[in-house]
């Protein structure tokens, strides 16, 4: 419930993963349950530009279908810093998270969007625990869900390289 799944186009994708490739500040993580390596883009970034309309457009999809998302609620936009990461075979983000938590700097995050970037035969899903739920890895699916603990969420591992896009609206202040 509350996870909305769309496709973009896929040359979108193909675009998104050049970028990755040939952007100079890929950084590593190697911590116990989450291994990839990844580089954060600012959404000022003209590369990320036709990414960034298509989202909107599926931002704007959620909406109607959830309208009380906008009800009482502060104003709210993308995040700035978007990110792409490279998952090598056998790595993943296997740790049990929600986005948002209350801490200092992702207390203000409302929704969630991926992308999938390339397609994953076996294994590479994002796993939703309470709505026993797997969302499988395939080139150009977006999906976009809630920062809150109501949507805790892994990525499976694979033994193939995946490719995803994620951030956030947050709220504005």
């Amino acid at each position: 419930m509350f996870i909305y799944e769309k496709n973009i186009n896929k040359k979108i994708c193909k675009d998104l993963i050049l970028l990755y490739e040939n952007s100079d500040k890929k950084e590593y993580i190697n911590e116990k349950d989450v291994k990839m390596t990844q580089s954060v883009f600012h959404i000022s970034n003209p590369n990320l530009s036709d990414y960034l309309k298509v989202l909107n457009k599926l931002i704007k999809q959620y909406i109607k279908k959830y309208k009380h998302i906008n009800y009482g609620q502060q104003p709210w936009t993308i995040y700035p810093n978007i990110k792409i990461q490279k998952y090598q075979p056998n790595e993943n983000y296997g740790e049990w998270h929600s986005e948002s938590t209350g801490y200092r700097g992702n207390n203000n995050r409302l929704l969630v969007f991926s992308t999938f970037l390339n397609n994953i035969d076996q294994g590479g899903e994002t796993e939703f625990f309470y709505q026993k739920q797997k969302i499988k890895a395939e080139e150009s699916k977006t999906i976009l869900f809630p920062s809150f603990w109501t949507h805790t969420h892994r990525g499976n591992k694979t033994k193939e390289t995946k490719y995803i896009i994620t951030g956030w609206c947050t709220y504005v202040h």
